[in-house]
C-alpha cells in the first residue's frame, strides 16, 4: 500500500529532539527533528507539568447578572494585590494563595470574591482541593461569598468525582443564607447524569422545582441527552414537550441531541424528517446537525446518500469541517478503504483546514490492524510535520499494537519518552503496559507499571485497571488474590461491573470452584449488578466441566425458558456436553 505524501522521514534543524520510534530502524530511538519540537521546549504549554492556563471571568449566563464588588481603594492600589492579580493571571495559584492570605490574614484587608473564584478554580484544575477548600474558607471567614464562589467548588468537586462533597458544600451554602441557584442545580444535574445516575438528576430536578427556580433550556437539554442514552427517544421527546411547555424555546443544541437521538436508534429517515421539519419552523440545521446524519449514514453503508448529503450541504452553505471529513476518515478506513482515507486528508490540506489528533487516529489504527507499524510512525511523523501534535489516544494505539505483537521493550521505549514529548501517559498507557508486561511473565514488572502509576498521581485507577488485575490473576490461577482485589474495588469508588464478576466467576469455575463462582453470583445480584448471557453461561459450563453436565443442561433449559440465554446457546452447550446419558446417575447436589 503506497501512501505518497507520507514522507519516510524528515530531517528539521533544532535543538530539541522529538523521539519517534520505528520498528524498522532497529528498534531503537530515532530522533526526529522539529520546529514543533523546538516550540514544545520553548512553550511551558508543553511541558511535563503543565501549568493550566488560568480560569476565564466569563461565568455562566444566568436571568440575574453578578454584582461586581467594590475594592477599597487602598487594598486596590497596594503591591500585594497587584501581585496577587498578576499570579492569577499567569496562572501563578500557589503564589496567589500565598499573597491572599499575605493580605488577609496579616494586613486584614477583605479578599475580592471574584478573584477567589478563580483561585478555586485553578486549584481545582490543579487537582489541590485542599487548598480550593482554603480559598472558600478564607473567604467565609473574612470576605462575602457568593453562589458563584459556591458554584465553583460545587463544580470543582463533581468533576473530581468527589458528590458527597459537593453535597455538603450545598448544605453549607444554604446553612449561609445563599439559596442555590439554577446554574448550581445545573452542575449537580449535569454531574449525575454523566455519570448514568439518571434517577438522582431528576431527584435534584424535582429539588429545583420545590426550590420556585426555573429551569432553562440548559437544564433541560442535560436532562433529554442523558434520557437518551438511558430511557430512549420515545422518554426524551416527552421531556421536549414538557419544556415547550413552559414556554422554554429549544436550541439547535437542544434538537440536535434529539436528532442524535434517533440516529442511535437507528431511526435515520425519522431524523431527516425532523430536520426538514425544524427548517420548516425557522430553525436553520448547522454543521453539528449534518455531521450526525452523515455518521448515521456512513454506519449504515449509505455512501451514495452521504455524497448526496454533503453535496446539499455545500448547495445551501453549510462548509463541510474537520469534523466532518474526520467521520469520512474513520468510516473509510473502518470499512478497510485506507487509501481512499488519505484522499480525504489530502483534501483537508488542500482546503487549508487544520487536521486534529482525532483525524489522524483512524489512520494509525488501521495501519496497526494491517501490521504496518511502519506507515503508522510514518502517519506520526506527517502529523508532527503538518503541524498537529499526537495526541494520547495517538500513542496508545501505537503501544496497545506493539504489545500485541509481544514488542513490549519497543512499547517500554515509547512508554518512557511520552513525558519527554509533553505528552504523559494516562490510565489506559498503564492499563495496556500492565497487562502486556504480565502477560510476558513479566509479573514484577507489571506491579511496577501500576505502582508507578499511583505515585505519579494518577490516582484515576479506572476500571480496566482493576479489570485487568483480577484477570491477570486469575489467568495464573490466584484466584483468591482476585477475589480479595474484587472486595477492595467494592469499597472503593468504583464498584465492579458485569464484566468484573464475569472476570471472577471464569477464574472460579476454571480451577472447579463451583460454590464459590455461585456465591459470587449471588452477591453480584444481591449488589444490584445483573448478570448477562456471559454470566450464566460460564455458571453452566462450570457445573458441565466439572462433571455435572445433567445439572448444567438443566439449569441451562431453566434459563431458556425465562429467555435469560438463546437458543443458540442452548444449541452449543449441546455439542459441548453430548453424553449426558452418563451423569444422569450423579447429579451436583448428589456430589456434595
Amino acid at each position: 500500500m503506497s501512501i505518497e505524501f507520507l514522507p519516510r522521514f524528515f530531517l528539521f534543524t533544532t535543538q530539541s529532539p522529538l523521539p519517534i520510534l520505528h520498528p524498522h530502524h532497529c528498534h531503537r530511538v530515532v530522533v526526529v527533528k522539529s520546529k514543533f519540537s523546538d516550540h514544545r521546549r520553548r512553550s511551558p504549554s508543553y511541558t511535563t507539568r503543565r501549568r493550566p492556563p488560568p480560569p476565564t471571568t466569563t461565568f455562566t449566563k444566568t436571568p440575574e447578572r453578578r454584582q461586581t464588588h467594590v475594592k477599597n481603594p487602598d487594598f486596590k492600589e497596594s503591591q500585594i494585590v497587584n501581585l496577587l492579580n498578576q499570579a492569577c493571571k499567569d496562572g501563578n495559584y500557589n503564589d496567589a494563595l500565598y499573597y491572599l492570605e499575605s493580605m488577609v490574614v496579616t494586613k486584614g484587608s477583605k479578599p475580592d470574591v471574584i478573584l477567589c473564584t478563580k483561585l478555586i478554580k485553578g486549584f481545582f484544575c490543579l487537582r489541590n482541593m485542599d487548598k480550593a477548600v482554603r480559598v472558600m474558607h478564607l473567604l467565609e471567614t473574612y470576605g462575602d461569598p457568593d453562589v458563584f464562589a459556591y458554584n465553583a467548588l460545587i463544580s470543582g468537586f463533581c468533576k473530581a468525582n468527589l458528590v458527597e462533597n459537593a453535597n455538603k458544600i450545598l448544605d453549607r451554602m444554604r446553612s449561609k443564607g445563599f439559596s442555590p441557584d439554577v446554574v448550581t442545580y445545573n452542575i449537580m444535574i449535569g454531574n449525575y447524569c454523566s455519570k448514568g445516575m439518571l434517577d438522582l438528576g431528576f431527584k435534584v430536578f424535582d429539588q429545583l422545582l420545590k426550590d420556585k427556580c426555573q429551569p432553562t433550556v440548559v437544564t433541560y437539554t442535560i436532562l433529554i441527552e442523558a434520557t437518551i442514552l438511558g430511557r430512549g427517544i420515545k422518554e426524551a421527546m416527552k421531556l421536549l414537550d414538557e419544556m415547550l411547555s413552559r414556554d422554554l424555546r429549544p436550541d439547535m443544541h437542544t434538537y440536535n441531541a434529539i436528532v442524535r437521538g434517533m440516529c442511535k436508534e437507528n431511526l435515520v429517515e425519522q431524523a431527516f424528517e425532523y430536520v426538514g421539519n425544524l427548517n420548516a419552523k425557522g430553525y436553520r440545521a448547522d454543521i453539528i446537525t449534518y455531521n450526525i446524519l452523515l455518521r448515521a449514514l456512513l454506519n449504515n453503508g449509505k455512501w451514495d446518500d452521504a455524497e448526496n448529503l454533503m453535496r446539499k450541504m455545500i448547495q445551501i452553505g453549510v462548509e463541510p469541517n474537520i469534523a466532518t471529513y474526520s467521520i469520512l476518515i474513520s468510516s473509510l478506513c473502518r470499512n478497510g478503504k485506507v487509501e481512499e482515507a488519505v484522499s480525504v486528508l489530502k483534501i483537508v490540506r488542500e482546503k487549508g483546514l487544520t487536521a486534529h489528533a482525532y483525524s489522524y487516529d483512524p489512520l494509525i489504527s488501521a495501519f496497526c490492524k494491517e501490521g504496518r507499524l511502519d506507515l503508522a510512525f510514518d502517519v506520526l511523523e506527517y502529523m508532527i510535520h503538518d503541524g498537529c501534535l499526537p495526541d494520547i489516544v495517538n500513542y496508545n494505539t501505537i503501544l496497545a499494537t506493539l504489545c500485541k505483537t509481544e514488542n513490549t521493550d519497543l512499547a517500554m521505549e515509547i512508554f518512557e519518552k511520552l513525558d519527554v514529548v509533553g505528552c504523559p501517559p494516562n490510565t489506559s498507557s498503564y492499563n495496556t503496559l500492565f497487562s502486556a508486561m504480565w502477560s510476558s511473565g513479566e509479573k514484577i514488572r507489571g506491579l511496577e507499571i501500576i505502582s508507578r502509576m499511583l505515585t505519579k498521581g494518577i490516582n484515576e485507577a479506572d476500571e480496566i485497571t482493576y479489570n485487568s488485575l483480577i484477570s491477570c490473576l486469575c489467568r495464573d490461577g490466584l484466584v483468591d488474590e482476585a477475589v480479595d482485589l474484587l472486595v477492595d474495588m467494592d469499597r472503593s469508588t468504583i464498584k465492579p461491573s458485569v464484566i468484573t464478576y464475569n472476570i471472577i466467576l471464569l477464574g472460579l469455575c476454571k480451577v472447579q470452584r463451583i460454590d464459590d463462582a455461585i456465591e459470587v453470583l449471588v452477591t453480584m445480584i444481591g449488589r444490584g449488578c445483573r448478570p448477562n448471557e456471559t454470566t450464566f453461561i460460564l455458571i453452566i459450563e462450570g457445573l458441565g466441566f466439572a462433571g455435572w453436565r445433567t445439572e448444567a443442561m438443566q439449569l441451562a433449559k431453566s434459563l431458556r425458558r425465562i429467555h435469560a440465554i438463546s437458543d443458540s446457546v442452548i444449541r452449543r452447550l449441546h455439542k459441548s456436553f453430548p453424553l449426558l446419558d452418563i451423569y444422569k446417575s450423579v447429579s451436583y447436589s448428589d456430589a456434595k
